[in-house]
């Protein structure tokens, strides 16, 4: 049985997303680390995600609000799984990463950009 590395996966994974995708991963990723007692509340944290990708959509193309209603809604239909599975796998990774320093006295951008550094590939 061939043993599959899950940080090599996660990178495979989030190089797989496009840039909307890999910008809405690093927001929510970000806004677990700064609530992360609040990251297994479900219906929050689809919450945040569906504000993310509010935030990271193209809405100034849309001509009436129901338009761009319809789109976020197409949009967390179609993403929330990937995207917030994704985000759950880098959450608890950079957990684990940084646990052994965790008496250093790291800061939440310190996670953050630890976490970020998942998206260039281990190679670069």
């Amino acid at each position: 049985m061939t043993h599959i590395d899950p940080r090599a996966a996660l990178r495979t994974t989030l190089a797989g997303f496009d840039e909307r995708q890999q910008k809405i991963v690093g927001g929510v990723i970000a806004v677990m680390i700064e609530n992360s007692d609040r990251v297994k509340e479900r219906e929050w944290i689809t919450e945040q995600f569906t504000q993310i990708v509010m935030l990271s959509g193209d809405l100034e193309q849309v001509e009436r609000v129901d338009q761009g209603i319809d789109a976020v809604q197409a949009y967390v239909q179609t993403n929330i799984d990937p995207i917030l599975s994704a985000c759950y796998r880098l959450f608890q990774i950079v957990a684990e990463d940084l646990a052994p320093r965790a008496k250093e006295g790291l800061s939440r951008e310190d996670a953050v950009a630890h976490a970020l550094g998942y998206f260039v590939p281990e190679d670069a």
